[in-house]
């Protein structure tokens, strides 16, 4: 018997009364639905924005900027279709009226948002690590081409753990579905292998690269004070060593690169072009600021530095959003494996850490607007 086999026995045999009272018990839920419509709302507005910010302001079209947008991409449609079905099912009291395939569609749909979502905020984790760890190189290995082929990587690699997995689900089943139920898969394989991709390994990167973010700024930080800058190469076989000397009427600029060994030196001739005819010479030159005009932007250098930290620190709020959101999903959704019946309400527990998971799409577009100036202008 199909569901609306179901559905028309349940309407002929109930009674008026039992019906006034599922029609009171929506009625009573329509606050809840309201509320949830408008987070599903806000998600997509949000997300549209910085979607639109990037597409219109060409100064916005960056490697980075092409990952912030991959990000809202996969957001806004966890806003589009995922939020309301699901407000929906809560204000229908977890009644499923549209069928077994699409809620297994609509679930497949959720892993593979969710998951983009996820992967793509450890991809920009990633670039800003290579960013900030490897400033002057940077630019040439992030490229476009290599941006989008990253971007692509996420993508295929969140299809590939949800709609194949629509087989598995069936596969597995050794029950019939309850009518009117949208249930997601208890396969505890699937479980571990689904969060191992979609959560753990990408809060573990996100974790390792923030920590070596946090320690180049502070190092970068504690270095602007003293009036350096020193960087190590990725090659570790040169250092760079900017010096600000500030005196009298006049400023002057003190710089000089210094090879760490004989090897070095190969490096410090590559280098020349991208930092402007940098002066190989140990001992330090003393330049004035119109020489320094033609050779080398010190300031430049620094103000670079120095977004790169605030870049860091946007990282941070939003890793520390990402796990507060996300953590208790992943770890109710493993402990459902394991022992269904040791959740407390576990319905209740489902929907609410749900919920808490996908608010996360909603608060990253509210993260960039707070702390980038590119996107609040």
């Amino acid at each position: 018997m199909n569901e609306s086999d179901v559905w028309g026995n349940w309407s002929s045999n109930s009674t008026d009364a039992e019906l006034d009272d599922w029609l009171d018990s929506v009625q009573e839920r329509a606050p809840l639905a309201a509320i949830l419509l408008v987070f599903s709302l806000a998600t997509v507005f949000g997300n549209s924005l910085v979607i639109a910010a990037v597409v219109r302001e060409r100064y916005l079209h960056t490697a980075t900027n092409y990952f912030v947008t991959s990000l809202a991409f996969a957001d806004c449609l966890v806003g589009l279709v995922v939020m309301p079905f699901s407000a929906l099912y809560e204000v229908l009291q977890h009644k499923w009226y549209f069928g077994i395939n699409w809620c297994d569609v609509w679930r497949s749909l959720d892993v593979l948002f969710s998951t983009a979502s996820i992967l793509n905020l450890c991809v920009i984790s990633l670039d800003r690590y290579w960013a900030i760890t490897d400033p002057f190189t940077y630019p040439t290995r992030m490229s476009r081409r290599r941006a989008c082929l990253l971007i692509a990587a996420v993508w295929v690699c969140s299809g590939a753990i949800s709609f194949p997995a629509i087989v598995w689900w069936r596969a597995v089943r050794t029950e019939d579905v309850p009518p009117f139920k949208c249930p997601f898969t208890d396969s505890l394989a699937y479980l571990i292998f689904s969060s191992t991709i979609s959560f753990y390994v990408p809060l573990f990167v996100m974790v390792f690269t923030y920590y070596k973010i946090y320690r180049a700024a502070v190092i970068q930080t504690r270095s602007l004070k003293l009036g350096t800058k020193q960087v190590i190469m990725a090659s570790g076989e040169m250092e760079l060593t900017l010096r600000i000397h500030r005196g009298g009427e006049a400023k002057h600029d003190l710089y000089h690169a210094a090879a760490i060994n004989s090897s070095a030196s190969d490096d410090v001739s590559e280098m020349e072009g991208p930092l402007n005819g940098l002066s190989r010479q140990s001992s330090s030159r003393m330049l004035h600021n119109k020489q320094m005009g033609k050779n080398f932007s010190l300031s430049r250098k620094l103000s670079k530095f120095a977004k790169e930290k605030k870049a860091a620190k946007t990282l941070g709020i939003v890793m520390g959003v990402f796990i507060v959101c996300w953590l208790p999903f992943f770890v109710v959704n493993l402990l459902s494996g394991f022992c269904l019946h040791c959740i407390w309400q576990e319905e209740l527990v489902t929907a609410i850490v749900n919920w808490l998971g996908w608010i996360n799409s909603g608060m990253n577009p509210v993260i960039y607007a707070c702390w980038s100036k590119d996107f609040r202008r």
